[in-house]
């Protein structure tokens, strides 16, 4: 489900990459040098949930605490739109039923 197709509802849809390489297990595991601490990424996740800054703000995308320029394919309709079918298809899910939970 799209920003804009929670337009005029209330919800809003910010996305983020919370920090990178966190000092976790699965990095760890991965034998790479952690580069950001869970504690940074708790408060990027935090602080995006309760912020007045990006109150009723849709569409934004966050590395971190800062706003950010996502990758270029993501500001493409078609792109996104394809991306919208695949995801359908490999979730067995239809466009009718996904009509249905945005309403």
């Amino acid at each position: 489900m799209s920003g804009a197709a929670l337009e005029g509802t209330g919800v809003t849809v910010t996305c983020f990459h919370l920090a990178t390489y966190m000092d976790t297990s699965l990095v760890r595991r991965a034998g790479v040098r952690p580069l950001s601490t869970v504690e940074e990424g708790a408060r990027a996740i935090l602080d995006l949930a309760t912020s007045p800054a990006v109150g009723g703000q849709t569409g934004l995308y966050f590395n971190g605490l800062h706003e950010a320029k996502a990758q270029t394919q993501t500001y493409d309709p078609d792109a996104r739109r394809h991306l919208q079918e695949l995801s359908l298809e490999l979730t067995g899910l239809s466009a009718e039923g996904v009509a249905v939970l945005e309403r």
